[in-house]
């Protein structure tokens, strides 16, 4: 019996092992198990086993890691589908289908081969690294290649190491390390039979009493928690309450009364955001929205629906009573978020509604964390399952429903590492895969779902009213080039902007204050020369940090001092340009010296629950302003918010990306739609310097529609998605010539398909070195009428990347193969 198995970070799909004896009939598809690749054993996902023998000689697998397998059948469709179509090996699509931590993890382990002082004279010679490495070894202790680098004071002794291998001076082997993650357990006690029925234990205790009372105290707690329906108690607390020790607790389990053994305890995510529950009363737009979903659910059948409804329309409820109505069949749900800001207030609405039913899956979880979650899920303990992206592949039997909230998120697309995946197309196949019925929410839909729609691969459903038919908030644009002119801005806060927040905290109402760039200041200038202090790593400025004093690249994470003086030129007069929301907060502070502030953004919520705790202050007053980036733009529903202001709303229209202004209108509808949710009419205050630009017009009217076809239209004219498919080359490496080298032999490769394809030529990424590695980029356009599905594309892709491998097999250049990439710079 033979196995094809697919291993994480391997080029090839699969590679075929020998199944041993001991393992047939107990090994099938899906199941994780430890191989040997080359000298190292590795993690791998059986995809198929069979009796064909290869041409070539085969290894066994080593170890089965699984009682059962961890993917099933359909996540194992889901997964060859996402390979494919993403363009990367099978094994990283199947490892992303797992929660982090189930990897397996190897250390090469050394030890002196030989005692022999001529061999290993001969072998050392004049090397005083390997001099070294010989002395560390020479207790006889195996030690890790790490713990020896470190002895000798290197980063790496592999080298050295490889010439004392060969030379049968060291032995090395590759030695697994403990799981990170596993079941957690504590050691608990339960009274064995018969001295769990009541007349036995009041028997024995009687018995006991004058001999042992310390013992009695520990059988007295363990009977009165197990009729309150504890049979067992942790240990720790058993002595804890009965007052005694552990000696006791031995000697009744020596006795046979009692037995101690190991129980688990599942990790569950405790979110600790609460909030007063409001009474729902269903819409017109909600009841019909909410009829076709159970339609389709009843059919038992694949059907999408595009959700559209405007901000605070009640799309939330929707989503709860289409998966109650799943549930009431038997089936499960699924309900994907773009962001973990958003999570709070959705989790407790929804176990809220079911209960102990709802399980989390997201990064802010610990290991542990989410591999319960993922496990119980696995086992039937969830029936709906609330996450982020990677949540997509959530292990769900009998799944009936997926929801995608905020469909037109980019933050659903997996950048940066394969597959790189989006969420929501994910979801879709899915949904087709199993059979399910998948509604995807926005009030704001993606130019691809609309598009789906309009095409009738969707059902579009509308909830143009909010609920109550409350007014949706009046819009005032604040030209920002003309307030300065009138001396009517401090720093970056316009005049209007302060007062009518002013006027909101003395009505007791509370606002929004969006700005998405998070810090002090985007530079530190000199004044005298112009120089900008750079990372040494990465070809951006570093940010400027004032309340830790300190420079900061958002891409590499490093940090350093702001110099007393320019490295240019000596001058001492070195000024913050730009602003984060750091420096509004420093303004809005001077302005108004009595309002309180809760900022939100990546620099204030690292601490795991800080996005719980920040949303929940705020929901219960004890802020005037929520001051943050993307994470106060979307998703959040507070009633005591009746204004919300942008600071810079065309800072992203300024991307060179084809995407730019349809992002701009969906996160400034976005934003705007947290305003006015409550009996009062909301008013938006948006500053920007280009107000006449048409997103701000389509803005004002609360216009998707009209913007999504003037949207469309355009990109049908110049054949950008929906209307082709895009496919990002990425390619990285410490040497820029290099670099360039492999980008011009993929393009030349590429261009024998011009046919089929266009492809740009090479041009450096816009943040040409990142963590000293050089970027470039070569884009590909295919037309979608040419190749609907993709398959043509990833074959052509395969076939340019063998012929590339052939020319350039030793490369040290990494090639990133991004299908519709969400991010061209």
């Amino acid at each position: 019996m033979y196995a094809d198995i697919a291993v994480p970070n391997v080029p090839k799909d699969t590679l075929t092992y020998g199944v041993p004896e001991a393992f047939e009939g107990i090994i099938t598809a899906g199941f994780r198990v430890v191989v040997p690749l080359g000298r190292k054993p590795v993690m791998g996902f059986v995809v198929r086993l069979h009796d064909v023998k290869p041409e070539f000689s085969v290894k066994p697998v080593l170890e089965i890691l699984d009682p059962r397998p961890v993917l099933s059948e359909s996540l194992m469709r889901l997964c060859t589908w996402a390979a494919r179509y993403y363009c990367c090996p099978l094994g990283d699509a199947l490892k992303a289908a797992l929660p982090q931590g189930m990897g397996i993890e190897t250390e090469r382990a050394v030890v002196l081969a030989t005692d022999d002082e001529g061999t290993i004279a001969q072998a050392v010679g004049s090397s005083q690294t390997k001099r070294m490495i010989v002395d560390a070894l020479r207790t006889g202790e195996v030690i890790s290649e790490s713990m020896l680098a470190e002895a000798v004071g290197l980063k790496s002794v592999s080298a050295p190491l490889r010439a004392l291998e060969a030379a049968g001076v060291v032995a090395i082997e590759s030695v697994r390390e403990p799981p990170r993650v596993r079941p957690k357990t504590i050691r608990v006690a339960r009274l064995l039979p018969p001295w769990n029925r009541e007349e036995k234990i009041r028997e024995l205790m009687e018995a006991m009493e004058k001999q042992a009372p310390k013992q009695v105290n520990v059988l007295a707690v363990l009977w009165q928690a197990y009729r309150q329906g504890k049979p067992t108690m942790p240990a720790t607390d058993l002595v804890q309450a009965a007052r005694t020790g552990s000696a006791q607790v031995r000697a009744l389990e020596e006795k046979g009364i009692i037995e101690v053994l190991e129980e688990e305890i599942p990790r569950e995510f405790e979110a600790k955001y609460e909030e007063i529950p409001k009474p729902i009363t269903l819409t017109e737009d909600q009841y019909a929205a909410i009829a076709s979903v159970r339609a389709a659910l009843d059919e038992r059948g694949f059907r999408a629906f595009l959700l559209h409804g405007v901000a605070a329309s009640g799309k939330t409820q929707v989503y709860i009573d289409a998966i109650r109505h799943a549930l009431d069949r038997g089936l499960r749900a699924l309900v994907l978020v773009p962001e973990i800001a958003l999570t709070p207030q959705l989790v407790f609405r929804f176990r809220h509604a079911f209960g102990k039913d709802v399980t989390v899956l997201h990064s802010r979880m610990s290991l542990g964390e989410r591999y319960d979650a993922w496990r119980l899920t696995r086992e039937g303990r969830y029936r709906i399952v609330i996450g982020v992206r990677s949540a997509v592949f959530a292990p769900l039997e009998n799944l009936g429903l997926i929801v995608v909230d905020e469909e037109h998120e980019s933050s659903y697309k997996q950048s940066d590492a394969p597959p790189r995946y989006h969420a929501r197309d994910v979801a879709v196949m899915r949904a087709s895969l199993e059979g399910a019925v998948i509604l995807l929410g926005s009030a704001t839909p993606s130019a691809e779902s609309w598009h789906n729609a309009e095409a009738g691969k969707y059902t579009l459903l509308r909830m143009p009213h909010r609920i109550g038919d409350a007014p949706l908030p009046a819009m005032t644009m604040v030209d920002m080039i003309e307030s300065k002119k009138k001396g009517d801005v401090h720093g970056a806060l316009s005049r209007e902007l302060v007062e009518r927040i002013r006027a909101g905290m003395a009505a007791g109402e509370t606002t929004i204050l969006f700005h998405n760039r998070r810090g002090y200041a985007p530079s530190l200038e000199c004044e005298d020369c112009g120089h900008t202090e750079e990372c040494r790593s990465c070809s951006i400025s570093m940010v400027y940090h004032k309340d830790r004093s300190r420079l900061q690249c958002h891409y590499c994470g490093a940090v350093r001092k702001p110099p007393a003086v320019c490295p240019r030129c000596g001058g001492t007069s070195l000024s913050p340009i730009g602003t984060g929301t750091q420096r509004v907060e420093e303004e809005l502070r001077a302005l108004i010296p009595e309002i309180r502030i809760l900022r939100m953004d990546s620099d204030t919520t690292k601490r795991k629950g800080s996005h719980d705790l920040i949303l929940t202050q705020f929901g219960e007053g004890k802020a005037d302003v929520l001051l943050g980036t993307q994470m106060v733009a979307k998703g959040l529903d507070f009633e005591r918010v009746t204004l919300v202001g942008v600071i810079s709303a065309e800072q992203s229209l300024l991307f060179p990306d084809f995407r730019a202004v349809e992002r701009t209108f969906q996160l400034l509808m976005q934003v705007t739609g947290r305003s006015g949710r409550g009996a009062e009419r909301g008013e938006v205050v948006i500053q920007t310097r280009h107000p006449s630009h048409d997103v701000f017009t389509f803005l004002a009217g609360h216009d998707y529609e009209g913007f999504i076809e003037a949207e469309l239209t355009n990109r049908r004219e110049y054949r950008y998605p929906p209307y082709s498919r895009l496919v990002l080359l990425g390619f990285s490496s410490q040497d820029e010539s290099k670099t360039l080298e492999a980008a011009n032999e993929w393009h030349r490769s590429l261009h024998r398909f011009e046919h089929f394809l266009t492809c740009y030529p090479p041009q450096p990424a816009l943040i040409r070195k990142i963590k000293n590695r050089y970027r470039y980029h070569v884009l590909i356009r295919v037309e979608k009428s040419a190749d609907p599905d993709g398959t043509k594309t990833v074959a052509v892709l395969r076939e340019a990347g063998e012929e590339v491998f052939r020319k350039l097999k030793h490369t040290s250049v990494r090639v990133d193969i991004d299908v519709d990439p969400q991010n061209l710079l």
